[in-house]
């Protein structure tokens, strides 16, 4: 009886030794995939405790659930595929914010099976998405957009059935909009703008239940208006600009008020005229309305150009530099007027509607627009808070040098 019970305590002891020595070889493996990267190289990198590094997060177990680097913290320009994926089992959400990554996506992203979010948004990113990526059923936010992805679009996505939000704007996707897809049904916002997409509307695309945002825009799209597109009751931002859409616009959209619609710039799409709440206009009265007062306003201002005209000839000519007009355009230097630019902006964004939201980082959030003066620019707009953080100069600056090398 008491030999079975020592035998018993050895075994007990032999366990737990073993355990702690897997998890010692876990951490180590860690510590060793995170380091040979080579992205950590500040002060306290080469502790053994990667725990403690600067965008490590790590469990209790010291294992590793988070990799967060981005522009305001450090600017990497190397290949993603240096970083070997597969020792970092535990990891629960990767993002790689503007930091200059380059390479293509590795075969290894399959491996992160519990990971939940992953944004490599605004990098330098080529080649095609692995098809390995529809393992990560656990996803529910993903953005890759603003970087040089080709080849089409995989339909192993249609088996992320977590996801709520589908970033893969400004990119090179070619290929037809996956109908697997339409399986994304707890989706709030897809974005596939700026690709060079073709085919048709997939139908199934009236699924998504729960889809708020659906972007399109500026691609190779043609067919009609899938009338699937109707099921959609919590849509309420649709833009399909910048294809080959034909035929008639539906109904559900010519008399939607509750949407708003962008069918901008489709040749072979029947004549579209918005309502009113989409831009359209009441009645033809106040139309002409308007252009009258247009119309007297331009000729006070004619008369007015030759009156100062002729005050002019009469004064005195002043120096150049007093004389230069400001103007509110971000790339002229001499006469820049801040307060001229900020109205750009504010008009440009709709004060910053979620439209031309692009995404967000460790912080502030990203916009798109095209100014007054044609030039289209990424804009980034703090939160309240922020704006006091002398921290963040510094995360500007590494912005700035990143985008100089762009």
């Amino acid at each position: 009886m008491d030999e079975c019970m020592i035998s018993c305590v050895v075994m007990v002891v032999l366990l737990m030794q073993t355990h702690h020595a897997v998890a010692a070889s876990n951490n180590s493996n860690n510590s060793d995939a995170l380091r040979k990267f080579g992205w950590w190289k500040w002060e306290g990198a080469t502790s053994s405790n990667h725990c403690n590094w600067l965008g490590m997060t790590c469990n209790e177990a010291r294992h590793v659930i988070g990799v967060r680097q981005e522009t305001y913290s450090v600017s990497v320009y190397d290949q993603f595929s240096r970083l070997n994926l597969s020792s970092l089992p535990s990891l629960h959400f990767l993002i790689l914010f503007g930091i200059g990554i380059s390479g293509t996506i590795s075969d290894q992203i399959g491996t992160l099976t519990n990971l939940t979010h992953l944004d490599l948004f605004f990098d330098r990113l080529n080649g095609s998405v692995p098809h390995q990526i529809g393992s990560l059923t656990k996803l529910t936010y993903v953005d890759l957009s603003f970087n040089q992805l080709t080849s089409s679009i995989p339909h192993q996505i249609g088996t992320l059935r977590e996801l709520n939000s589908f970033n893969f704007s400004s990119n090179y996707f070619t290929g037809s909009i996956p109908s697997s897809l339409g399986c994304l049904t707890e989706l709030t916002l897809l974005n596939l703008d700026g690709n060079h997409i073709n085919g048709s509307i997939p139908p199934k695309i009236g699924y998504m239940k729960d889809l708020v945002f659906l972007n399109l825009d500026n691609n190779l799209i043609s067919g009609d208006i899938s009338s699937q597109l109707k099921i959609l009751k919590t849509l309420e931002w649709l833009y399909l600009s910048n294809n080959r859409l034909s035929d008639k616009v539906p109904p559900f959209i010519t008399h939607n008020c509750k949407c708003r619609i962008d069918l901008y710039n489709n040749y072979h799409l029947e004549a579209y005229t918005p309502s009113p709440c989409n831009g359209g206009h009441k009645n033809i009265s106040l139309r002409v309305k308007i252009s009258l007062v247009l119309s007297l306003v331009f000729l006070i201002f004619i008369l007015l150009g030759f009156v100062f005209g002729s005050l002019w000839k009469k004064r005195k000519v002043q120096p150049q530099s007093m004389a230069t007009k400001k103007n509110g355009d971000f790339f002229s230097i001499w006469d820049f007027d801040g307060k001229l630019a900020f109205e750009d902006i504010i008009s440009a964004t709709e004060d910053f509607d979620i439209q031309y939201y692009i995404g967000s980082g460790g912080y502030g959030s990203v916009y798109r627009a095209r100014l007054s003066t044609e030039k289209v620019v990424a804009m980034k707009k703090l939160h309240g808070i922020e704006i006091e953080e002398p921290a963040y100069l510094t995360s500007f600056k590494n912005e700035v040098r990143m985008l100089e090398q762009i």
